[in-house]
């Protein structure tokens, strides 16, 4: 397990995965889902939780999709 320390920030990554499996990251989730149209049918948005350190971004969940709000 991975515990915080100084320098350490658990954050969400988020991302749109096109059609062909190519990823795109953004900011937020609004920002995704402003953008998710014009990747076409069959994009999606993914998230999952990080934690940040100063070199290095350690991914503790795997990619979820997330529905539309």
């Amino acid at each position: 397990m991975y515990v915080e320390g100084v320098g350490v920030a658990g954050t969400r990554e988020w991302v749109i995965q096109n059609a062909k499996g190519k990823k795109f990251v953004y900011e937020s989730a609004a920002e995704a889902f402003e953008e998710l149209a014009e990747y076409g049918p069959g994009a999606a948005v993914l998230t999952r939780r990080v934690y940040r350190g100063l070199f290095r971004t350690k991914p503790i969940e795997d990619w979820q999709v997330v529905e539309a709000r």
